[in-house]
């Protein structure tokens, strides 16, 4: 019986540690060794796009609580959120990784024109966060509101 459980976790966690194993071909492969400029800057797109992730659980938790007012005023702010999310969203689905064979300036580019875009996303996110807190907390639901006093 414990023989079966042993091996069918070690089954289960395979693929995970095949695919910790293998070496990405963005980043360098031996100690000490200099990332490319591409794979520098593919670097700094996936640690914006990983920051905006994390903050979208601050953006579904505080449309929930708009949600809540049932009330027209919190309308626009709730749009704004889904909108941010929806450009997010639209971001993720046409990015498409180059190849490791197109030329490394090409490949530059490619990441260099997607930070743009999703720094666009990001201030889309940071202005729709900022104004809906700030409309949450100028105007809180009728529940939080006796809650506070």
């Amino acid at each position: 019986m414990k023989s079966s459980l042993k091996n069918a976790v070690c089954v289960a966690a395979a693929p995970f540690l095949l695919l910790a194993a293998c070496a990405s071909p963005n980043q360098p492969t031996t100690e000490g060794a200099a990332a490319s400029p591409a794979s520098t800057a593919e670097m700094a797109l996936m640690a914006t796009h990983d920051s905006l992730m994390f903050q979208t659980d601050e953006l579904y938790a505080l449309k929930g609580k708009l949600a809540g007012y049932h009330s027209e005023a919190a309308a626009p702010y709730i749009h704004g959120l889904l909108a941010a999310d929806h450009a997010m969203t639209a971001w993720m689905h046409q990015y498409k990784v180059p190849d490791t064979t197109v030329a490394p300036a090409a490949r530059l580019a490619y990441f260099r024109q997607q930070q743009q875009v999703l720094t666009g996303v990001r201030r889309q996110y940071r202005t729709s966060l900022d104004s809906a807190t700030r409309f949450h907390t100028e105007h809180p639901a009728a529940g939080e509101a006796a809650a506070t006093h």
